[in-house]
């Protein structure tokens, strides 16, 4: 994978998770330019699932004490709960419930 299309697939991800926290009426955007850099849907979501880790453990200061790191969990997951609730929904139709399509 290029440069080019790592940038461009770290852009996409943002745009993305963006649009599924705040919009309550979005699902799981798909067209030619996600395939051809995430190949498929469950692979989109995997990217998704791996960027929101990737954030999430960054933010946490694994040398707080027990209390500020459990309010930092839980301050990380208020942000994130409408993201990850996003992604199992898609998640799950990929799994054959109700197959994403654009």
């Amino acid at each position: 994978m290029t440069w080019s299309e790592t940038k461009r697939r770290w852009q996409l991800m943002r745009e993305i998770e963006e649009l599924l926290v705040t919009d309550p009426a979005a699902v799981l955007p798909w067209n030619d330019e996600y395939r051809d850099l995430f190949a498929t849907q469950e692979g989109l979501v995997a990217a998704l699932r791996y960027r929101w880790q990737l954030s999430r453990d960054a933010q946490l200061d694994t040398y707080a004490p027990e209390a500020a790191w459990d309010e930092q969990v839980q301050r990380l997951d208020l942000r994130t709960r409408m993201l990850i609730r996003r992604l199992d929904e898609a998640a799950g139709r990929e799994q054959g419930r109700d197959r994403v399509v654009a």
